[in-house]
């Protein structure tokens, strides 16, 4: 099995947060202007849009840095936040599932830990057949017949 790399998608995380950052300042300068807000509030408000402003340039760093990487024995994922080695002898149980939303999730427990792929990593359609492969590949335990339909 090759190397390959999935990074995380970043626009349904970060298209929200500039249209707060760009909507914010109009709508409060608006209100400001209509009805005079005192300092405080609107020094509180200011001050809220500058955290949003760093909270969502983090979650971008942080994002933008996030990897799942499929190597011939393991599974790495890495991020600025650290680096997580799975292999086969670590991962206790996969399992696929929808969400709420429809989105489809595996779910891969390893010793006290879960870790999660979900369709914001690119492309995702080649990192479930890998993960499908790699489970296969070592045996894991795994809902992978059920989840496809393969059951019968």
């Amino acid at each position: 099995m090759d190397e390959h790399d999935y990074v995380y998608q970043l626009r349904p995380l970060i298209a929200p947060g500039l249209i707060f950052l760009i909507f914010y300042p109009l709508v409060m300068g608006s209100i400001h202007v209509y009805s005079k807000l005192p300092s405080l509030e609107l020094s509180v408000l200011i001050g809220i849009y500058i955290i949003s402003g760093l909270g969502i340039v983090a979650i971008w760093v942080i994002g933008k840095s996030k990897h799942v990487r499929i190597k011939d024995q393991q599974i790495v994922f890495s991020s600025l936040l650290g680096k997580h080695i799975l292999e086969p002898k670590d991962i206790r149980r996969v399992a696929f599932y929808f969400d709420g939303k429809g989105q489809e999730i595996a779910q891969i427990r390893a010793n006290d830990m879960f870790y999660y792929v979900s369709e914001f990593y690119f492309p995702f359609p080649e990192l479930m057949s890998d993960l499908e492969n790699f489970i296969r590949q070592y045996d894991l335990r795994s809902n992978i017949e059920s989840y496809a339909g393969l059951n019968k």
